[in-house]
């Protein structure tokens, strides 16, 4: 069953996907590769695996695993929109199916799956543990568990913080035209968008991480810290995805018509550039070192583990 805050979280994220262009979606499949690389994932040993996508989306990640050679994928997703969109992508691959359903019920036997592949998902849900345990009841032993869900720590994050409860007075139409009007692509879109208005956001320690996954029978726990291609690739790289956070509240300024609208467009600009000058500080002080300017920046960053169930 898929509760109402599922429900809220797969109408939000149906309708982002479905604005990415060709080649904009095509570079989200690469990401796959280009993070399994360089964090020294064999990606031969995906052959011929029976995988699960917990939570597609898109489909990118699906795509990702048939092209190098799952022997089949099931996707499994909240939004029926983000599912069609996801079908339409995935049009050219038999072996990926899709099917509607929640990470907190997933309608599969125990130990059905080599690879479960579950990426910045679980930490949108009403119950992380559940989703947890319900990834790894799916899993056979010996399978492999990916995990991506949100770190803790870093200015960016306290940014968005900061915003949300600004911004959902303003609501989503009013944001998602600043960004058109801050002339962010449609992926910067999809990104802030998903940041400042999914219901649920939890951000976990890895030492949490390392604590719940051993205590649900894995073993090989891999962190993976190589380049993530992204905006926390290094600290000027997060800095400007904050800088982003306040181009959008500059253009929330412009768009603003009632009384109120002006003064929570005025809090949102502000409060982005505190941040950014927060940051740039942080960049600029020659008394820390470079691991602290990374820590005060970025924190521990998104999180992205293999571990083998024992």
């Amino acid at each position: 069953m898929i509760s109402v805050v599922e429900k809220e979280t797969g109408a939000l994220f149906g309708g982002l996907w479905t604005s990415l262009s060709d080649e904009q979606y095509r570079d989200s499949v690469e990401l796959f590769t280009k993070r399994a690389v360089a964090n020294n994932f064999d990606l031969n040993w995906l052959k011929g695996k029976k995988c699960l996508d917990a939570g597609c989306g898109s489909g990118r990640y699906s795509v990702a695993m048939a092209i190098h050679g799952a022997g089949s994928v099931t996707a499994v997703d909240v939004s029926e929109t983000g599912l069609v969109e996801a079908s339409r992508r995935a049009a050219e691959f038999s072996q990926i199916t899709f099917k509607q359903a929640s990470v907190l019920d997933l309608p599969f036997e125990d130990s059905t799956f080599d690879f479960v592949w579950s990426a910045g998902v679980i930490h949108h849900t009403s119950d992380f543990d559940k989703a947890l345990s319900e990834l790894t009841r799916v899993l056979r032993p010996g399978g492999k568990l990916f995990l991506l869900v949100y770190g803790a720590g870093g200015l960016r994050w306290k940014a968005i913080k900061a915003l949300r409860p600004i911004v959902v007075d303003l609501g989503t139409e009013f944001v998602d035209e600043a960004i058109r009007v801050a002339g962010l692509p449609a992926n910067n879109r999809k990104h802030f968008m998903d940041d400042l208005f999914v219901p649920v956001q939890k951000l976990t320690s890895f030492a949490e991480l390392a604590t719940k996954l051993p205590k649900l029978g894995y073993s090989d726990i891999d962190r993976w810290t190589g380049e993530t291609f992204d905006h926390e690739s290094n600290p000027a790289a997060q800095l400007e995805d904050i800088v982003k956070l306040e181009q959008i509240a500059h253009a929330c300024l412009g768009l603003a018509k009632t009384a109120t609208q002006r003064y929570l467009t005025q809090l949102a600009h502000q409060t982005a550039t505190l941040y950014v000058e927060i940051a740039r500080k942080a960049m600029n002080d020659t008394s820390i070192t470079p691991a602290d300017i990374r820590d005060v920046v970025i924190g521990e960053g998104n999180h992205r583990i293999v571990a083998t169930k024992s």
